[in-house]
């Protein structure tokens, strides 16, 4: 397999950066698809909102350069981004290896897969104050 192609199966997604140096597999359930608001997300990102999946730690593979971390929130969490484009990739806390947080628009085929559907929309009152009247 190439990499630009995308592995597929019942729970294994591919992804990576624009620039395609990282590259990753996730295998396992999608947990928690959700929109979070936060400033923080919103500051970091230049959008007034991200949307995030969680997979199992131990399914994810680097398949191509791994991330640079930086800690967002020092001895916290961490997130991961191409040092090449400037991707954001993923989040991590610290002390918990059982789950890696993904961008959902990291993954190839984010606009196609129902499992990623958001569930929720995380820490509204931090959002942009157009945000809950937009629609």
């Amino acid at each position: 397999m190439s990499e630009t192609e995308a592995v597929t199966g019942s729970d294994v997604s591919s992804g990576g950066c624009l620039c395609r140096k990282v590259r990753f597999t996730v295998t396992g359930p999608v947990d928690d698809p959700h929109i979070c608001a936060c400033k923080h997300c919103a500051k970091r990102s230049g959008s007034p909102f991200q949307w995030w999946v969680g997979f199992p730690m131990p399914g994810l593979e680097w398949t191509g350069a791994e991330p640079t971390w930086f800690d967002t929130h020092p001895g916290k969490t961490a997130r991961g981004f191409c040092p090449d484009c400037g991707s954001h990739i993923a989040a991590r806390d610290h002390g918990d290896d059982t789950v890696i947080g993904i961008l959902a628009t990291a993954l190839d085929h984010h606009d196609t897969d129902p499992d990623l559907v958001p569930t929720n929309l995380n820490r509204l009152p931090e959002a942009a104050p157009w945000l809950a009247q937009a629609g």
